[in-house]
């Protein structure tokens, strides 16, 4: 477990998500010693299930004008988009505050902006470490759709296009003859259609994170099942980074424990507001029709999206605790919803193709994640609290940690994203 006293401690990355391989395979590639720690195997946490997205254009931040309003709608629809425990408001009740303050004007376009620059060249980040693991078919860049059953939902969400086109992506409306040319599958009530033809999605998340952490590992890096529990410093620097079992020597460290790094974020010298957004998927194996592209669904704020394993319907927050129990419900909520839009699913045993998951989202309440260095250490690095970005912004946010440990200036601005925004 622990290095050899004649070589330089590692950089140890804590955290074996998506977040966490991508910034192991940026620092593995420069040579530099690094070990990946997590209590479970590489990509079974909030990697496993996610939506699969690689959307440059998810920069709209959850805290937008108008949005507390929305709040009461969504929570008296069965199918909404949002669930809160109620025994679970009175711990939330901080987080909803300053949620609350996160959606002027101001603060949204800000937030938008800076999601902007850090996910604008997530394919380009993304393409130097996919090319290391040979598994370039995991990742493709062929747009997608947002499809509207109304056109009153249709204008809606025009002020979040409208968000996204000023920070330049670039969209296209389709009627309902375009929308069926490039999706016959889709059920015929959906009336219009946004195309964004710049994103991307990988055909299988977690396969990606295996792919990118046997990459580390070919190239000298260790990878250990444990839980991180605290830090050894000498007052100015970690040391070591303690788990369960023992000790690791570290010459850096990188927290990118998703859900689970608000406890050892203030170890580091950083509290930070981070709650957890339940998300949850419904996937059916070996299905009659595909979807051709990812496609969102403006209303239920849900994705369809083909995959190597099936189709994925993936999407909506519940908002509860990291012990709550699944409510198993949001799952079939989900699939509800996407049989709805793709109904020529599901005919012969459904059941026996189904399955159900759930994960945890790291939610900080103005929707930007924390990256940069730690207030109290300065060789400890934070880098979790993704939310619904943290694929498309893996591989980016590795690079720009690889870049602050070996003390070059990222491309990205991380101002934005500083740990001490909070205090």
């Amino acid at each position: 477990m622990v290095s050899s006293s004649s070589a330089p401690p590692p950089i140890v990355v804590i955290g074996a998500g998506i977040v966490g391989a991508c910034t192991a395979a940026y620092l593995a590639r420069e040579g530099a010693p690094t070990t990946l720690i997590d209590p479970g195997e590489p990509g079974m946490g909030a990697s496993f299930g996610n939506g699969a997205c690689l959307f440059g254009s998810s920069i709209v931040p959850v805290s937008m004008p108008g949005t507390a309003w929305s709040v009461p709608r969504y929570l008296l629809d069965p199918e909404g988009p949002l669930a809160i425990r109620m025994r679970y408001l009175p711990r939330l009740a901080p987080w909803l505050w300053r949620f609350s303050r996160a959606g002027t004007v101001t603060r949204s376009e800000a937030a938008a902006r800076a999601l902007r620059a850090l996910l604008l060249d997530a394919h380009e980040d993304y393409a130097p470490i996919v090319a290391d693991t040979q598994a370039q078919d995991l990742v493709q860049r062929r747009g997608h759709l947002v499809v509207y059953e109304t056109e009153e939902s249709f204008r809606a969400d025009g002020a979040s296009m409208a968000l996204r086109e000023r920070n330049g992506v670039q969209i296209e409306e389709l009627g309902p003859a375009q929308l069926r040319e490039m999706e016959p599958e889709l059920a015929p009530n959906y009336v219009k259609a946004r195309l964004i033809r710049e994103s991307g999605h990988t055909t299988n998340p977690l396969r990606l994170v295996q792919a990118l952490t046997a990459s580390v590992q070919r190239q000298g890096g260790r990878v250990f099942r444990e839980k991180v529990v605290g830090f050894e410093d000498n007052g100015s620097r970690v040391t070591a980074v303690a788990t369960e079992r023992g000790r690791h020597p570290a010459s850096h460290v990188v927290l990118a424990a998703g859900a689970w790094s608000g406890m050892l974020a203030a170890q580091l010298g950083d509290r930070v507001p981070l709650e957890t957004e339940r998300g949850y998927h419904a996937m059916i194996r070996d299905p009659e029709r595909k979807p051709r592209l990812p496609v969102m669904s403006g209303e239920g704020k849900f994705i369809a999206i083909t995959l190597e394993t099936g189709i994925r319907f993936a999407g909506q927050v519940e908002l509860a605790s990291l012990e709550a129990a699944p409510d198993w419900n949001r799952a079939r909520i989900l699939l509800r919803l996407g049989l709805r839009m793709f109904p020529g699913l599901g005919a012969r045993d459904l059941e026996a193709r189904l399955t159900t998951w759930l994960g945890f989202r790291p939610s900080l309440p103005d929707s930007l994640p924390v990256i940069g260095p730690s207030s109290r250490f300065r060789n400890a690095f934070h880098a979790f609290g993704h939310g619904h970005v943290g694929l498309c912004a893996g591989a980016s946010t590795g690079r720009a940690v690889a870049d602050l440990i070996a003390g070059r200036v990222p491309r990205i601005d991380l101002e934005p994203f500083r740990p001490t925004r909070f205090n």
